[in-house]
């Protein structure tokens, strides 16, 4: 076969890839319009909007329990076995959302929701434009890429769900493309936005300072100026509340001592197989050698590119906490391991990868089950990583070059 034939194939299993995300869109179309549960996590953080729009806590159970069943079910007289039901979530994202929601409380819920849910998309579709023009990506290209971004299912999950992972990816794409640019104290700035949801971002900084080392004085003044201006606005506008955000982050990492559906990490692959102390035991086992492997790998990474998104990587792969609709902080390593000439996609691996992202996710959405198991992300998470690192870490002399950013 001559290298023109390969191209050839390549190109149309490029071609067949964005057909198949584009007839997604029929699915994603039905679910929001059928589904009852549309909007779960946004529910939660709406009403957490209006528990602090009447000078409440929204981190008190009580108040905001009381306040989700107002909302949400005795409009409707919804009883519990009704899909139509929506359970109590609690709220462990940062009060800044709950304060940014407050203006739209006096309208329902059902005409925020799918503005909250614009916003977000448009979130996705500004992080990964800023990603892929940081990593060197041709315009037309770049668009492309964009548009299967936005139709993925990580992406629809963020926008079913009524997540705010995306302001976290914005928040870390923004600041790597400015700090590029040569704007590090901005950078820091836009890197505050993790503090929405700690839990996921706040390893972030470390993977920016490893990202641009050249800047890492004035990387650290932005992140810390800014982290101190959002803390002390969060105090003045709630007063006491920073504090009871703490206590129910740390109830959320307890909560991985039981079965959490729908993660994303490698702990999915066996954590809910065990029980009793052989749980804890096993989950220090991984965690401590991922990070002897973290260690290793950003060692022999020659670049400090392939440096900080392999802490990126090793970060998700390794939390107990993290579901699908997380994995759009990914993004960066796929679009990196594809390369701007998409000469990646000639590597199986990697190809695989593309594809589990597009079809994987959907296992846990349709209530997919194989034993204990229901992390269905975790697949493609692993597949990742594997490609990961056998092109960045063991064969280092392949990695890609450095690109500037347009």
């Amino acid at each position: 076969m001559t290298g023109a034939d390969r191209a050839a194939r390549l190109r149309r299993r490029q071609r067949l890839f964005l057909i198949f995300t584009a007839v997604l869109c029929v699915a994603y179309a039905r679910q929001l319009l059928t589904s009852p549960t549309a909007g779960q996590d946004f529910r939660a953080f709406f009403a957490a909007a209006t528990v602090s729009a009447h000078g409440g806590d929204p981190y008190d159970w009580t108040i905001l329990g009381r306040t989700e069943d107002a909302l949400y079910n005795a409009p409707i007289h919804a009883r519990p076995g009704d899909p139509r039901y929506n359970d109590f979530l609690p709220f462990p994202e940062g009060p800044w959302l709950a304060l940014g929601l407050q203006p739209l409380t006096g309208f329902p819920w059902q005409v925020v929701y799918p503005l909250f849910a614009g916003v977000m998309l448009l979130a996705i579709a500004a992080g990964a434009w800023l990603v892929l023009l940081r990593l060197g990506w041709p315009p037309a290209r770049r668009r492309i890429a964009v548009a299967a971004t936005v139709l993925s299912p990580i992406a629809f999950l963020n926008v079913f769900q009524g997540q705010v992972s995306a302001l976290v990816f914005l928040g870390f794409a923004g600041a790597w493309y400015l700090a590029g640019r040569g704007r590090p104290v901005w950078a820091g700035l836009v890197l505050t936005l993790v503090w929405i949801k700690p839990n996921l971002g706040v390893a972030l900084p470390l993977v920016l300072l490893l990202l641009e080392p050249a800047s890492v004085t004035r990387l650290l003044l932005g992140f810390g100026g800014g982290s101190v201006v959002a803390f002390a606005l969060a105090a003045l506008a709630l007063p006491g509340v920073l504090w009871h955000w703490a206590n129910e982050l740390i109830s959320h990492w307890r909560a991985v001592q039981g079965t959490q559906p729908d993660v994303a990490s490698i702990h999915s692959l066996y954590y809910p197989a065990l029980t009793g102390p052989l749980k804890t035991v096993a989950l220090v086992i991984v965690l401590a050698g991922g990070a002897a492997y973290t260690v290793w790998a950003v060692r022999r990474g020659q670049q400090a590119r392939a440096r900080g998104l392999t802490v990126l990587l090793l970060w998700f792969a390794l939390l107990p906490y993290v579901h699908s609709f997380d994995a759009i902080l990914l993004l960066p390593l796929v679009v990196f391991l594809l390369g701007p000439d998409l000469r990646g996609w000639a590597d199986p691996l990697t190809e695989v990868v593309v594809w589990a992202f597009a079809i994987l996710p959907f296992g846990y959405f349709i209530g997919l089950r194989l034993g204990f198991f229901n992390g269905f992300t975790a697949v493609p998470v692993l597949l990742l990583l594997l490609a990961w690192h056998q092109r960045v870490i063991r064969d280092r002399p392949r990695v890609v070059p450095e690109a500037v950013a347009a």
